[in-house]
């Protein structure tokens, strides 16, 4: 399953916002995933360019629970740098 990179922002940004006083946090994952993106353009397998759109690939639309589950989980444990190292 293919999702724009705007599409997947939004999907993890919406899971995150479940979460109590969580927009901070939200706009900081987007910040970081805008970054790893840049950086990670024709080095990851899941990002591809397709016309004029960049792809995430996913396994389903549990990945983006699990995304944004991680991420909050790494926070609460200072890891966050590891989380995106393995993203």
């Amino acid at each position: 399953m293919k999702l724009t990179l705007e599409e997947l922002i939004e999907d993890v940004k919406n899971e995150l916002l479940c979460y109590e006083d969580a927009e901070e946090t939200a706009q900081r994952w987007e910040e970081e995933f805008r970054a790893w993106a840049e950086e990670q353009q024709g080095k990851n397998k899941d990002l591809s360019v397709e016309g004029d759109r960049v792809m995430f690939r996913i396994k389903d639309e549990e990945e983006v629970f699990e995304i944004a589950d991680s991420y909050m989980d790494a926070l609460e444990e200072g890891s966050v740098k590891k989380y995106w190292e393995k993203f």
